[in-house]
């Protein structure tokens, strides 16, 4: 059996911008089993993210994912203010935290083997993101399958976790309240 851990970003790096910087992942047995959710997301000629949907689309979304078999992990940075007094920006915080949220992440699979898919971006390489995931998959005694980095709009787990990263953000930045639907499913929550 593989498992799978989809990770996605909400919130820019830099000092301006967003107040949070987050970094989620879905954590589950079989992908499949996330079709459900997938089918709520509004087929559109572009693709449907949590920053382009209104609220009720929101929450039907994260409604859908309640009941279904899967785990998240987060890690969300208050980027000017964080508990430790040294902010940090850019690529290095972009690593910080994903590499939390991989070891989190591993630590909760429900099996050895998985396959990793993080959201494309520009803030780490291929070969980097392989690097990290074998150092924490070494740590913890799992055995990494595959390890890319998939364009959303071709990945039904990346768009979903995008709706979880969203409302991460959104609960600390917004007070908004969307993630509380999920608060069953949460394994770790880091604040920093």
């Amino acid at each position: 059996m593989t498992g799978l851990i989809a990770i996605d970003e909400s919130g820019d790096l830099g000092s301006a911008g967003t107040k949070y910087f987050t970094i989620a992942a879905i954590v589950m047995l079989r992908p499949r089993n996330l079709k459900k959710a997938a089918d709520a997301i509004p087929k559109r000629d572009y693709e449907i993210k949590w920053n382009n949907s209104n609220p009720q689309t929101r929450r039907d979304i994260i409604s859908e994912m309640s009941d279904l078999p899967f785990k998240i992990v987060y890690y969300t940075v208050n980027k000017n203010h964080p508990d430790n007094h040294k902010p940090i920006y850019g690529n290095e915080l972009y690593e910080r935290v994903l590499r939390q949220v991989i070891s989190d992440a591993i630590s909760v699979l429900p099996c050895k083997d998985f396959n990793l898919f993080l959201d494309s971006n520009n803030f780490i390489t291929i070969s980097r993101l392989r690097q990290m995931v074998e150092e924490e998959s070494k740590n913890q005694g799992v055995n990494p399958k595959r390890v890319d980095k998939v364009q959303s709009e071709q990945n039904k787990c990346i768009q979903l976790v995008d709706f979880v990263a969203g409302a991460v953000k959104a609960q600390y930045e917004a007070l908004d309240d969307t993630l509380k639907i999920l608060n069953g499913k949460i394994s770790f929550a880091r604040r920093h």
